[in-house]
Formats: structure tokens, sequence, C-alpha cells
């Protein structure tokens, strides 16, 4: 019989993890010599579940790269630890001021925003109608007085200070609300009738009578697709539209980022309450505005609350559609729940810690905003792995398991790894920006082994099917593992 030693017992096992590993990492750095893909950076790295974060391996693991959108799986992972995934976001229906026997109401109707970045999603009318049923309920015939959004929940500053001018415009780029309403969108609309001239500027939906928009917006070739950007920043009273929409017959749509959705909510809500016979006699306006004329609210009794689905429901569109808004109110809670703070700042600094605390060795990470819209974030593969990692190791996770697209068949993945066999083995969020292209997630080997991965492809000169085969050329490999 023979005997081994344990040190032997440990270099023959880390031998026969490395001999299982090297044929993928060899795939991982070969990226970097594809056609299109030389001038990149790549970062790569995998950890078995079964094992110990110090049995990653990878390639370049330790470089801090742009994870663009796979940003939203720390976002989401961590919302799904701190808040739990029976979190809902609540929104409150508030008076401020004296009710009288005859239901006039000597004061304001607050609507208290917490977060929800769906408020408004099933309708605004809708939730409107809920609101004056509360209203009606608590005996108010007469509002003299304001409706007022209070969005100061997530502070004055929606965006962060890094992302980019030609984003924040756009629906994509709408900032996390304290007030959050109607996914604080718009639709702008345009007509195409000359190839090469001025589109014209049909309007808005819903109306921005409080904005000013100038048209710079020409018509595109047909077929040229939605090249159209709207250019405005929070709380901006002057918006550009500029770019190109294809040729076509009737109109052209694209989507923007409502300046300042507390107001908007207050005012429409004025509006609606006005033409259904509550009268508000007071102009629409915000705790923001408020607090810059020096005044303040009276005490408030809250008489009606809203909630959200789950956190589980919402983390499924936020991951499979990679939406932006979703993750940044997320984001931000998270700063509320572990900081007592809704600025990107403070949620940052919560996400950081708590990730730090379960062992991530967290140094040059660098959390910019929520979604991974910024190109200021930095993140290694190995930090993301790690995350993924523990992440995997926690009460909640199939929560966060279930929200992630699957390779070949679902939402941002639908398209990349069908018909290879990582179709169906690969659970990951995408992330693409200009020039870069990542992914990051869990992968289950034909051997029942399941890993945590990440893998960053940054600057690359080529197109992004030439990064997306690269990266389902790792996938295929770790399958087969």
């Amino acid at each position: 019989m023979i005997r081994f030693s344990l040190p032997l017992i440990l270099i023959l096992f880390t031998h026969a993890i490395y001999a299982e590993t090297d044929p993928v990492i060899s795939v991982a750095e070969g990226i970097e010599k594809r056609d299109g893909l030389k001038t990149a950076s790549v970062g790569f790295c995998m950890i078995p579940l079964d094992g110990e974060p110090s049995a990653a391996k990878g390639y370049r693991m330790d470089t801090g790269l742009v994870p663009a959108s796979t940003m939203k799986a720390i976002t989401t992972a961590t919302a799904n630890e701190v808040l739990g995934p029976e979190f809902r976001f609540k929104t409150e229906i508030q008076l401020a001021g004296k009710l009288a026997e005859d239901g006039t109401l000597t004061g304001d109707v607050v609507i208290r925003g917490g977060g929800d970045p769906t408020l408004g999603d099933s309708g605004i009318a809708n939730d409107f109608s809920k609101w004056e049923s509360a209203l009606r309920e608590a005996g108010v015939k007469k509002v003299e007085g304001s409706i007022v959004g209070d969005a100061s929940l997530f502070g004055t500053q929606m965006v962060p200070d890094s992302w980019q001018r030609n984003d924040i415009g756009n629906y994509y780029g709408a900032g996390a609300c304290g007030l959050t309403f109607h996914q604080n969108l718009f639709y702008c609309s345009f007509r195409t009738p000359k190839v090469g001239g001025i589109a014209p500027f049909v309007g808005t939906d819903p109306k921005l009578p409080e904005v000013e928009f100038f048209n710079e917006m020409r018509v595109g070739s047909s077929g040229s697709g939605d090249q159209g950007y709207i250019y405005g920043v929070p709380y901006a009273k002057v918006y550009y539209l500029r770019g190109t929409v294809p040729a076509g017959s009737g109109s052209f749509t694209i989507k923007g980022s409502i300046p300042d959705p507390a107001f908007f909510c207050a005012r429409a809500f004025t509006k609606y309450l006005n033409e259904n016979g509550i009268e508000v006699s007071g102009e629409p306006t915000t705790d923001r505005l408020l607090g810059h004329e020096g005044k303040t609210l009276s005490a408030r009794k809250v008489i009606s609350e809203q909630e959200s689905d789950t956190l589980a429901s919402l983390m499924v569109l936020t991951n499979q559609k990679s939406n932006n808004l979703r993750a940044e109110c997320m984001h931000r809670m998270v700063g509320v729940e572990k900081e007592g703070k809704g600025t990107t700042k403070a949620a940052s600094e919560a996400v950081t810690d708590f990730w730090g605390d379960k062992g991530v060795d967290m140094s040059g990470y660098y959390m910019a905003d929520g979604c991974g819209l910024s190109r200021a974030n930095s993140v290694t593969a190995r930090q993301m792995a790690g995350i993924l990692y523990h992440a995997a190791k926690g009460e909640h996770f199939e929560s966060f398991r279930k929200s992630l697209p699957v390779a070949g068949q679902s939402g941002t993945l639908r398209s990349i790894g069908r018909g290879t066999s990582a179709e169906g083995r690969v659970r990951a969020k995408s992330g693409t920006i200009d020039r870069v292209k990542c992914y990051a997630g869990y992968v289950t080997a034909r051997s029942g082994k399941v890993y945590s991965f990440a893998i960053f492809v940054n600057n690359y000169e080529g197109y992004s099917s030439q990064a997306k085969s690269a990266i389902v050329d790792v996938w295929v490999r770790m399958v087969g593992m």
C-alpha cells in the first residue's frame, strides 16, 4: 500500500486543478491575439463554488477594468442580501395641514417617494385613481394648498457625476429619484419626410409644458435606425434634440428622461384632481423647490401607503433587460438601509464594505454607480467572481440566481451561446458599452461542478460580435471541465 504525505496530497490536488483549468485560461489569454481584439485589455477569473476563494484561477485577475452593466450583478446581489427578496418599496400619500369638517384641507397633499422604480408603470391614471380614493376616504374634498412631490429620500442629485452628457437626457440615463414616476421617461416623436432635412418635432408624451425643446434632429436614410439623442440634465428647462431618426412613413419615436420626476408627478396629479372634482388651489411643487424658497411642510399624517412588487420580482427585469433605473434605485436603497443616506456615495461605500466584510479584497474597487453606465467604474475579475462566489453562499441566493439571464435562452443572453455546449449552462449578467463587452455569473460544467466567473474585455477595436465569439469559446471550455 502506497502512503502519501499530506503536503504531497495537496501538491497533487493543486496540479489536478491547474491541469483542469489550464485549457480555459489558455483560451482567455488568447483573446488579445484575435482579430479585432488586439488592443483589448482582458481580465478573467473563475472560482469553484465547492472550493475556497483562494482556488481562484484566471488571467489578469487583478487588473481593474470597466465592468459595464455587469455592475448590476453586484448591485442586485447586494440588495438581495441587505434588503432581502421580500423587500418592497413604499410610497406614501400624506396630509400636511388642517382638515376642516367640510372637507377643506388648509395645507398640502404630499406624495412621499420611497424610491420605487415601478411607480406609475401600470398606468399614470391607475395610481392617481388610488390616491384620489385615499383622499376622499380621509375626507378631503378641497385642497387650499399644493400637491408636493417629496423626493428627499435619495437627495437632489439624481445622476452620478461621471455619467456622460449624451446619456443623461435619454431614457437609459434617467437618474434615481426618491419619487421616481413613469420610469422617469417620456416619448419624443418626429415626422421623417425627407432624408437630410430637419425631422419636424411632433411633441412629447406625456407633455412637459415646463420644458422648451430646441429641435436639431435630422432625417437619416431608411433603415439607419435610432441615432437620435436628447440632451438635457436633471431639473433643466431646456432640452436639445440632435442626431438622426430614420426616414419612413408616419412618425418615429425616441425616449428621453424627465428632468424633474417629482415635479412632473405633482403637476400631473394636480391636474388629475382638478379634473375629477377635488379642487387644488395651489401650484404644484416639490420638497426641493420649497427648500430653495426657505419653506417647510407642517407635520404630516399618512393616509395611504402603496407598495411595489417584491425585490425578487423586480430583480428579474433589472438583470434580464439590464434596466439602469431599477438598478440605481436598488443601489440607493442599500445606502439608505446601511448608511442612512440615499446618495450614490453612501450606497457605494455600503456595497464595498459589505463584500469586504465577507472576505473579498476590495482594494482598487471603485463603484461610481449601481448600473454600470459610468466608465469610471473599476472592478477586477477576481473581485467580481469573488462577490458572486459569496453571493452563492447567501441565504437568499436562489432569488438572485433566478434573476440572471441564461445563455442562448433568455434576457440579454438569449442570442449568445445558442447552439453551443454553453447554452443553458451559463447564467450571467452581460455588460456592454462602447468598446466594452463583459459577462459575470455562473457556469455549470458537464462534471456537475459550478463556478462563479467574470470575463471583462475592454477597449477592443473590432466588432462586438468578435468579442462575444471569444467569450463563448471561454464558456465552452469551462463547460467541458
